[in-house]
């Protein structure tokens, strides 16, 4: 991977998905641009490409991290482990992106929801539903 590469996912990962934009940003022909793509996608750098989505402007004015401890003997009795968990989170409406992490808590979740009722209804109705998981904490972003 070289300076071209490293820009190139840089502005992908801003959004810029267009190859004539991106030829334009990095100052090289389009086919080069085209063929250095289709190698970072063929390699699995890139993974795919989405569109960025103002949550509050679609009616989902609240955001929120939360962090989960589970319990790890049950895990182990039900023969799941910590990403299994979070692949059965991350099946919940609304839960948008999830992390197995360290320090204080073991998964970390990102949820969108209309208003702190809905936000409830999804810890309570299902978040905190599933087998293994034993606390939650909710982080509201300002």
């Amino acid at each position: 991977m070289d300076r071209l590469d490293e820009e190139l996912i840089g502005y992908v990962d801003a959004g810029i998905t267009r190859y004539s934009s991106l030829a334009k940003k990095v100052g090289e022909p389009l086919s080069t641009v085209h063929i250095r793509m289709k190698k970072l996608e063929k390699s699995g750098v890139i993974k795919g490409y989405k569109g960025e989505v103002d949550w509050s402007k679609a009616g989902f004015g609240i955001t929120t991290y939360i962090l989960i401890n589970i319990d790890v003997n049950l895990l182990q009795e039900l023969k799941k482990s910590q990403e299994m968990l979070l692949k059965e989170i991350l099946r919940i409406e609304y839960v948008k992106e999830g992390y197995v992490i360290t320090g204080d808590a073991d998964i970390m979740v990102k949820v969108i929801a209309r208003d702190t009722g809905h936000l409830k209804e999804i810890l309570l109705g299902g978040i905190d539903r599933i087998e293994g998981i034993v606390k939650t904490k909710a982080m509201i972003t300002l």
